[in-house]
């Protein structure tokens, strides 16, 4: 009878430290999903205010693009005109030498 209680005994102990470590674990598993809830929210929070960063850069870069290229029509106009001044330079010279040329005649 002793030797019958003492299973009895130890099983139930047995038992109730499977059920006590069972329900720490879980109590665990419930602290750790309630953490990475946390980190959950704060990713989305992240990549939305990254989401939003990045149209905005994307609209930036448009208007750069668009800077860019007026920026080249102007430097063209501008080449343009030094090609003109410089035949115009060059036609200035022409007419003072063939004068020079006149004047020493």
């Amino acid at each position: 009878m002793k030797l019958n209680n003492f299973i009895i005994f130890r099983a139930f102990l047995g038992f109730f430290l499977i059920l006590l470590l069972f329900a720490t674990g879980c109590g665990s598993l419930k602290s750790e999903n309630e953490q990475l809830k946390e980190e959950i929210v704060d990713v989305n929070v992240e990549n939305e205010k990254l989401k939003k960063e990045l149209n905005e850069l994307k609209s930036e870069n448009s208007k750069m693009h668009v800077r860019v290229a007026q920026l080249h029509l102007e430097i063209a106009a501008l080449h343009n005109e030094i090609q003109n001044m410089q035949r115009d330079l060059e036609s200035l010279k022409t007419q003072m030498r063939e004068e020079e040329k006149k004047n020493k005649k």
